[in-house]
């Protein structure tokens, strides 16, 4: 099955090598800007989902010639620890990236989902923007910074914030009392992310939500940072009995020789303590991430699959019924939802994914649905998939107050609530719009005239 707009697929397509990335039309890192090129705006992933009188199965497929298991590891240089991989500003120089895809979920609760998807949660003053929030702005910021012990803005709903639309919002964040009553209505975001090395490996997609930021589902997170401060070193290191050295090589590591079925992550069962007396050597590695079983909501979500023929064929299940009804949302057989979705491949993070339009999802037949839930008795491993192919783009920055602004031609109807992404709209034309933005941005980072 197709969603309902209609237009030509550009699959994206990745260099192969073990620095495979994705190019550049435009590449400021400075600046926050890295606009690719218009063969790697635009990419597929194919959707499906299945359900019982207790659980519900989301499956993935995802084709890439340059998948990644790899996150962010620990090198041993010059006799001090170095942390390599980076998925800002655009692709890791070596490619130290895991690939993650996401999907948002919304059963009504959040007016203006359907209409804008992700497109609503963007703000001016978040991270990785040419308009981001300084450090020390935030880290001052009482509920942010103070509270919270965050240093940047990331994804939040513009109800949480007491500001006109058009208006600079990051800062005038609600009080808790307001912020407790819109969580417990369901105010919020339910946001699925499975990550290639953070979570696939335990068996869980990491479940969070987006409500005043982007947020962890309650339970113990399935990694933790690999680090002991008060040594300067890494906390933990491969078990040598086990696995047979206590640390990677970064040869083989950047030429990506550890495979899916090799041990290229560290977790509690192939880990002891990190022993300083040990003779390290010049290029050793040692996984960042420290992996670890979930538990709570945070777990709730369970995966399954691995990359094969090309492609990511994975499977994400969870209960019918929200684990915790304050971080996720209840699916009901014969219900409608919103659903957007976004990959994170070619070893970047933060917003240089791709992301889909708000599509309709439904649990059971529904005509104006894009996505169909299908009910099956018993196992759903067992289900054949009926693949939808789902279009992605890159998003940019366009942000919720430019959609308010006067420099957006569609204001009026945004500000009244009337206009839908694709109501004006595809996935192709609406990738080019975006890159113009992007285009005039860094031209105005060249000028200074920003």
């Amino acid at each position: 099955m197709k969603p309902s707009y209609n237009v030509l697929l550009v699959a994206g397509c990745l260099l192969p090598g073990a620095l495979a990335a994705l190019d550049a039309e435009r590449d400021l890192s400075d600046a926050n800007i890295y606009l690719p090129v218009e063969s790697d705006r635009q990419d597929v992933i194919r959707v499906d989902m299945v359900y019982n009188d207790s659980h519900v199965q989301l499956r993935y497929e995802y084709a890439t010639d340059n998948p990644s298991w790899y996150h962010q590891y620990w090198v041993f240089r010059d006799g001090d620890w170095v942390r390599k991989g980076d998925g800002s500003g655009g692709p890791d120089a070596h490619g130290l990236y895991e690939d993650r895809i996401s999907m948002m979920l919304d059963d009504g609760s959040v007016d203006g989902f359907d209409r804008y998807g992700g497109w609503m949660l963007i703000h001016d003053g978040m991270r990785t923007l040419t308009s981001a929030a300084e450090r020390d702005a935030v880290r001052a910021h009482p509920k942010l910074g103070e509270a919270m012990g965050r240093s940047d803005v990331r994804k939040y709903l513009p109800g949480t914030r007491n500001a006109e639309p058009e208006q600079i919002s990051w800062h005038k964040i609600r009080d808790d009392d307001e912020l407790a009553a819109m969580q417990e209505a369901g105010e919020f975001l339910d946001l699925w992310q499975w990550r290639a090395h953070r979570s696939h490996p335990m068996g869980h997609a990491d479940n969070g939500y987006v409500l005043h930021y982007r947020l962890s589902s309650e339970g113990r997170s399935m990694f933790t940072t690999n680090w002991d401060d008060e040594g300067g070193h890494p906390a933990w290191m491969l078990d040598p009995d086990q696995v047979g050295s206590p640390a990677l090589d970064w040869e083989r590591l950047v030429a990506r020789e550890y495979g899916q079925d090799d041990v290229y992550f560290i977790s509690e069962d192939n880990a002891v303590p990190f022993d300083p007396d040990y003779a390290w050597q010049e290029g050793d590695v040692i996984p960042q991430r420290f992996l670890r079983q979930p538990d709570g909501s945070r777990g709730a979500i369970h995966s399954a699959g691995r990359y094969e023929d090309g492609a990511w064929r994975i499977r994400l299940t969870r209960t019918l019924d929200a684990p915790n009804a304050l971080d996720s949302k209840t699916l009901s057989d014969g219900g409608l939802y919103t659903v957007a979705f976004a990959v994170h491949s070619g070893a970047v993070g933060a917003r240089w994914h791709r992301v889909s339009l708000p599509l309709q999802l439904s649990l059971g037949e529904h005509d104006t649905a894009d996505i169909i839930a299908r009910r099956v008795d018993g196992d759903l491993d067992a289900a054949p998939p009926e693949w939808t192919e789902v279009d992605l783009i890159y998003p940019g920055q366009i942000t919720w107050q430019w959609l308010h602004s006067d420099d957006h031609p569609g204001n009026p109807f945004v500000r009244a609530g009337q206009l839908r992404v694709w109501d004006q709209h595809d996935p192709a034309t609406l990738s080019e719009f975006i890159a113009d933005h992007e285009r005039q941005l860094a031209d105005q980072e060249k000028s200074g005239a920003h």
